[in-house]
């Protein structure tokens, strides 16, 4: 908002003064004012010959004054009225404007005012302190942004950093769960490859298995077999401990005799692997001296007696030799 002081002369010769309402427009560079009543709070009989009024308007800052209009509404006794000049004063920095008249206004014609600027008040002055002011503003609103500038690259920096520890934590631990990996791979490995030998390798040589006794040894292996493939005698038979009888045969197993070393785990053969599981004569199991008769019970060999082989073949040495 911005406040304008008016002052409006009326002519000092005869029959100047009127008794109609003034009404006051102002044009500039900025903005309009429209037509707006006039009155002089500090007179009581306005607009007489010869007298000068004042009053003031509240309204937008309307730049460098250009132009306006001042009209009267033609009530009253008389009318008519001269006027000498217009004067418009910016009481915020004391720019002036003067529009001469050195007219009569009849009727409800307006006169058109052109103002001409007659003195600029203090507002260089404050231009200039506004333009340094603007300046410093400024200077601090680059300093504030860089300072953000600032604090967000640190904030930045720290979001970084937190976000390589999150994927380096998880590589780490991808690489913990494939280390685990490769090291059940490698063991897995490690047991077929046992397997294999124990299925596939001949017996190892031994003090037992190279003494006159053991040089007319044959060793029979009975395993299960399961879908083709080789499997352990304690799963292929139903074997009740407590009572130490054979049930029978499970479901979907058979149970098999081999003299060969490449067949079942590899226990038979002669002399077979007899003497690398069992110390003492198959003569103590109730089999012939001889003969020695092994199962694989999934992680070793184990003699079988008589009595169990009598039990699961009936006549066993029919079934087995």
């Amino acid at each position: 908002m911005a406040r304008y002081r008016w002052e409006i002369k009326t002519a000092d010769v005869m029959y100047a003064g009127t008794d109609a309402t003034p009404y006051l427009s102002l044009s500039g560079d900025k903005a309009t004012l429209k037509e707006t009543e006039l009155n002089d709070p500090d007179s009581n009989n306005d607009w007489e010959k010869g007298q000068i009024n004042h009053g003031t308007i509240e309204t937008t800052d309307l730049g460098w004054l250009k132009t306006g209009t001042l009209k009267h509404d033609g009530s009253g006794g008389g009318p008519d009225w001269t006027v000498e000049y217009v004067k418009i004063t910016n009481d915020d920095d004391g720019r002036e404007w003067l529009a001469g008249v050195n007219a009569e206004l009849t009727g409800n014609n307006p006169c058109r005012l052109v103002f001409k600027n007659t003195s600029r008040g203090q507002f260089d002055e404050m231009q200039r302190q506004k333009e340094l002011e603007d300046e410093r503003l400024q200077r601090e609103q680059e300093l504030e942004d860089a300072k953000l500038a600032r604090e967000r690259k640190v904030e930045d920096a720290k979001v970084g950093a937190q976000d390589w520890k999150a994927d380096a934590k998880a590589r780490m631990d991808q690489l913990k769960v494939e280390m685990e990996k490769a090291k059940l791979e490698a063991e897995e490995q490690k047991m077929r490859d046992q397997l294999a030998q124990l299925r596939g390798q001949a017996a190892p040589t031994s003090p037992a298995s190279t003494t006159p006794a053991a040089s007319g040894m044959r060793t029979y292996e009975v395993f299960g077999v399961y879908g083709g493939r080789p499997a352990p005698l304690t799963q292929a038979v139903n074997f009740d401990r407590a009572s130490g009888r054979v049930l029978g045969v499970n479901t979907g197993f058979r149970v098999m005799v081999t003299d060969q070393p490449s067949e079942g785990f590899g226990l038979a053969g002669t002399p077979g692997r007899w003497a690398s599981f069992v110390s003492g004569s198959p003569t103590a199991f109730g089999l012939d001296a001889d003969r020695g008769i092994l199962a694989w019970d999934g992680s070793r060999g184990q003699a079988l007696p008589a009595a169990y082989l009598s039990q699961l073949f009936g006549d066993w040495r029919g079934a087995v030799y």
